[in-house]
């Protein structure tokens, strides 16, 4: 996969702002003479929806096949953007609404789902720290941060180590009771506005509290499968996760 030096040159799979997003497309569109095309395909609509779209729509398939499952297993769905030589790949934040494929550049269905205003529910969480939002178009509207000591690991062996990691455990499971209590009470006033849910912070921290807040069974189906990358869950962090719930993963590789 080559990318074009130059201006907004990314990374490939780079998290992009909406405002270095939206920069990199004025720089790419195409003129009115070139070729161009834009796909759009929901979470899971990929394969059978470009098989059935013709030439232009297999080539879109083989060239998302190059880039492999972190692409092809998006649960926000994919937008495609066709320009000459190369193609801009994006994974939006929040799901598209339909899949098509339009013989033109067209990112308005991309600018549709940046500009839309979501409320979002926000769960941070490392042993020891957590925060609790929600957002609505990345402005706070309401939020919780809070703390409860846990012991770092015990190497020694024995009695002290299996009495240590009983302690441990113990503190563990009171920080996600005290965790899982602070979010029902955050989400239980936007219940019935609450679009979509997003979790930060250890993975490991993160899967066991999942499986011990009950309450979170209910939002399964809004929970998104991206993570926040949020070293330490403080408030003085509250105006930084606001501007990452508006990223997008992006490829630019040749057609």
């Amino acid at each position: 996969m080559t990318q074009r030096a130059g201006p907004a040159t990314t990374q490939p799979g780079e998290l992009l702002s909406k405002a270095r997003l939206e920069g990199l497309l004025a720089g790419r569109k195409p003129s009115t003479d070139g070729p161009a095309s834009s796909v759009y395909l929901r979470s899971g609509e990929a394969e059978a929806f470009l098989k059935a779209s013709g030439p232009e729509g297999r080539e879109w398939r083989e060239l998302l096949q190059r880039i492999g499952p972190p692409v092809l297993n998006s649960d926000t769905g994919i937008a495609g953007l066709r320009a000459g030589p190369e193609a801009v790949v994006i994974l939006p934040p929040f799901p598209l609404a339909a899949s098509e494929l339009i013989p033109a550049w067209d990112v308005s269905p991309l600018l549709g789902v940046l500009e839309t205003k979501y409320t979002v529910g926000v769960v941070l969480l490392r042993l020891g720290r957590f925060l609790i939002a929600v957002y609505r178009g990345g402005q706070v509207l309401s939020s919780k941060t809070d703390t409860r000591y846990v012991k770092g690991r015990h190497h020694a062996g024995g009695t002290s180590q299996k009495r240590f990691q009983r302690i441990r455990e113990g503190q563990v499971h009171r920080l996600y009771v005290k965790a899982c209590g602070f979010v029902r009470s955050q989400f239980d006033p936007f219940s019935e506005q609450l679009d979509y849910i997003l979790l930060g912070g250890e993975r490991f921290t993160l899967d066991g509290f999942m499986k011990s807040c009950d309450y979170l069974e209910r939002w399964r189906g809004k929970i998104l499968g991206r993570r926040l990358n949020v070293r330490e869950p403080k408030h003085d962090t509250l105006e930084r996760v606001g501007g990452m719930l508006l990223e997008s993963r992006v490829w630019v590789i040749e057609w």
